[in-house]
């Protein structure tokens, strides 16, 4: 996958965003406390509920599509406490689009902001036909985002040595972005004392390939093309098994059961 042909959606109502994901689950409020795993690069105020079932939408896609998706998509958890359920149609939790185009840009929602997607929109668009070779790669780096995965190479230690005003130029140019996209999804983000970092993981599945012509002294890194030990390390840390699911409008019910005896007004 070219550098660049990834875009996240980020939320335009940072407070919508935050009680999304704290209403889903609570410790996604909670980014620096014993309780929180080391991880890579994450948002902490975008993970799922551990124990929790995605309901994936594909619009018309064929069922070939459907399930090469979810084979792909999977891998993922295969060691992490949440499952993918794949259907055709338009309503889902995720909601996914492949529309091949000539740039191969994928856009996706981050973690639990996809809760806020207008629900006639996808919050997926994946920019790469089904028998494009990178396909697979594509899919599982969209994947990361949606389990609330940031980009790799944007981890404060990696130390890329970006040409910064190529950088900008060429993504001007290539793909009509401004420069505050690319500060957002390419430049590395920066370190902040409430995050816990995990080690820099070079070999993720998040990480974009770096052109030599963007960096100094012709610097360059291929970009992965599967999961890493890390990111599965990473995932299975974010979503621990041997915690259940409660759905948030079972907890009111209990709540509203549970006040007569607590004197509880909730």
């Amino acid at each position: 996958m070219k550098i660049g042909t990834c875009s996240i959606l980020e939320s335009i109502d940072p407070i919508a965003s935050y009680e999304a994901a704290i209403s889903e689950r609570s410790d996604n409020a909670e980014p620096n406390t014993s309780k929180r795993a080391k991880r890579s690069v994450a948002v902490h105020t975008t993970f799922w509920k551990p124990g929790r079932t995605l309901k994936i939408a594909m619009y018309d896609e064929d069922q070939k599509t459907i399930d090469k998706v979810k084979s792909i998509a999977s891998k993922w958890i295969e060691n992490a406490n949440l499952k993918f359920e794949f259907v055709s149609g338009a309503v889902g939790d995720i909601r996914i689009k492949i529309m091949p185009s000539k740039t191969g840009t994928s856009i996706s929602q981050l973690g639990t902001d996809a809760l806020l997607h207008p629900p006639e929109e996808p919050t997926m668009t994946i920019g790469l036909a089904l028998e494009h070779a990178e396909f697979e790669a594509t899919i599982l780096h969209e994947f990361g985002h949606v389990l609330g995965l940031h980009h790799e190479h944007q981890h404060p230690d990696a130390n890329i040595p970006w040409d910064l005003e190529k950088v900008y130029v060429w993504y001007k140019e290539e793909f009509n972005l401004e420069r505050a996209r690319v500060d957002s999804d390419v430049l590395p983000l920066p370190r902040r004392k409430n995050y816990t970092y995990g080690d820099y993981d070079p070999l993720s599945i998040m990480h974009y390939d770096i052109d030599s012509r963007l960096t100094i002294n012709n610097w360059s890194h291929p970009r992965g093309y599967t999961l890493s030990r890390k990111d599965l390390e990473v995932v299975s840390k974010i979503y621990p098994h041997g915690t259940p699911y409660i759905p948030h409008s079972l907890i009111e019910l209990l709540n509203k059961i549970k006040a007569p005896f607590t004197g509880s007004s909730n």
